[in-house]
């Protein structure tokens, strides 16, 4: 051990003295009980001097949880433009008779991550309501037709490595083509005694067909420790574990089964308020399979989403796996014409491969980090953070980062410290894996890109958080 470290200190910390404090910690730390199991990769870069001041395994292949939110994000920026938006298409076909639309009402969903999401509630606006406006604007009090969901422009498979425990949550709510919602339903459950059954008070919005097997207890944890299980168009849920008790209004969120259709159920239901009446039930393409006839159509209005530049804002600030399944499918469709997890995969990585990277040991199965199939080295995370300091998008992927003690996921992150406001970036957590990676404005004025991952620990996911914390508020000192 003595002599591991001794190299670790002669070959990694080449701008640190021996008394640096960061020599010191970093020493202490790789000495931690708590990581004798530990797979431990750390690599620092001096982006004003251009040279490595840091690393310690930096090419060893781990698993970084959100942090790879950071990559998915910076590829979207480089291919598509910090102006690129997503368009959703209120078109119909045949003809309009007499007041009715004799024919077919479509909804073509663009791949847009954030339709009617509340974080963009003021910009939306009453998106549905103003899509029934503009076809009752066109004369047209009822539809001989039906109201059709084309979801198609993505492949809308959740990536298979993701698992059956994170599927029925919010967080395991994969890409569609016609996402609404960000793809999530609330539901409210209230609780009573200790370990009494919940019952279930609400659901919003409104999921036709939904079935859910209540088996979540009231207990005393003061936190959400239930799980809703159920895939892809699946609408028979159960949920199960634990909320605090003696709770009227607990929110637990779930995976919405078919956002297409929810979609065109929701403007069915808006158009019929209005008084448009509707010949059929709302349907979607995929429902439709082979009988589905691409027709002639003519478009109506239509609804574009904010620019990419403030969705990878929110991704990168609150850590949207929906929003990085999203922009990963973007990749693939405007690379590879395919808009699915593996072809973006792919593209994403051949995209850094011939900027210079070298991407051995980057294996991806998603956008968002959230499958543990997922290995990259610090090393690569680093590169590519080298590599958006010197893009045109630069500025829009600063500013998209959280920042240490003052916004997103690092708000908790050297609060009160002499490292708060300096640490701009990104973090990574699931069970036994943490990681951060990003940005620091060192006391001596000196900018530095800096990413640490930690694999299977034995210690709580707190202790590793604060010795993490630590590392990096020694690196602002130096």
């Amino acid at each position: 051990m003595k002599s591991f470290l001794t190299s670790i200190t002669l070959l990694s910390f080449l701008f640190l003295s021996g008394q640096s404090p960061t020599n010191k910690i970093l020493t202490e730390f790789l000495k931690h009980k708590a990581l004798k199991n530990a797979s431990i990769s750390f690599y620092v870069y001096n982006l004003t001097d251009n040279n490595s001041i840091i690393n310690h395994n930096g090419d060893l292949a781990l698993i970084p949880a959100s942090s790879l939110k950071l990559i998915t994000t910076a590829t979207a920026l480089e291919i598509l433009g910090e102006n690129h938006r997503f368009t959703t298409t209120i078109s119909y076909s045949g003809k309009i008779e007499n007041s009715a639309l004799n024919g077919n009402l479509f909804i073509k969903g663009g791949g847009d991550p954030a339709l009617g999401s509340h974080r963009y509630r003021s910009y939306y606006g009453a998106f549905l309501s103003n899509w029934s406006t503009s076809i009752k604007a066109l004369g047209i009090d009822s539809i001989n037709g039906k109201i059709i969901a084309d979801a198609s422009i993505f492949d809308n498979e959740v990536p298979p490595t993701w698992i059956w425990q994170d599927l029925g949550n919010y967080f395991g709510a994969g890409a569609n083509g016609l996402s609404i919602y960000e793809n999530f339903y609330t539901l409210a459950l209230s609780s009573k005694n200790e370990a009494q059954k919940t019952t279930i008070s609400q659901i919003n919005p409104h999921i036709p067909f939904l079935s859910i097997d209540n088996n979540v207890l009231g207990t005393s944890t003061n936190k959400d420790l239930s799980f809703i299980y159920g895939g892809p168009f699946q609408y028979n849920r159960y949920i199960s574990g634990e909320i605090p008790k003696n709770r009227s209004d607990f929110k637990v969120k779930g995976s919405i089964p078919d956002p297409a259709y929810l979609c065109a159920y929701e403007l069915d239901s808006v158009l019929k308020t209005s008084g448009i009446k509707v010949a059929y039930h709302p349907i979607t393409k995929r429902l439709l399979g082979d009988s589905f006839i691409e027709d002639t159509t003519t478009e109506i209005t239509s609804t574009q989403s904010p620019t990419l530049a403030s969705l990878i804002q929110q991704t990168n600030l609150y850590s949207i796996n929906l929003y990085a399944e999203h922009l990963l499918n973007h990749i693939g469709l405007h690379i590879k014409k395919e808009g699915s997890t593996t072809a973006g995969a792919e593209a994403l990585i051949n995209f850094w491969k011939t900027k210079g990277i070298d991407t051995d040991g980057m294996y991806l199965y998603d956008g968002s980090g959230l499958s543990r199939f997922n290995t990259i080295t610090t090393k690569q995370l680093v590169s590519i953070l080298s590599e958006m300091d010197k893009s045109q998008h630069k500025e829009v992927f600063y500013n998209s980062l959280a920042i240490a003690g003052k916004s997103g996921t690092l708000s908790s992150i050297a609060k009160g410290t002499a490292a708060e406001g300096k640490i701009y970036g990104k973090s990574g957590y699931m069970t036994n894996v943490r990681s951060y990676s990003g940005y620091i404005t060192t006391n001596s004025n000196k900018k530095i890109a800096f990413a640490i991952i930690v694999n299977n620990y034995n210690c709580s996911a707190y202790e590793m958080k604060k010795m993490l914390e630590k590392i990096m508020v020694s690196l602002v000192n130096e």
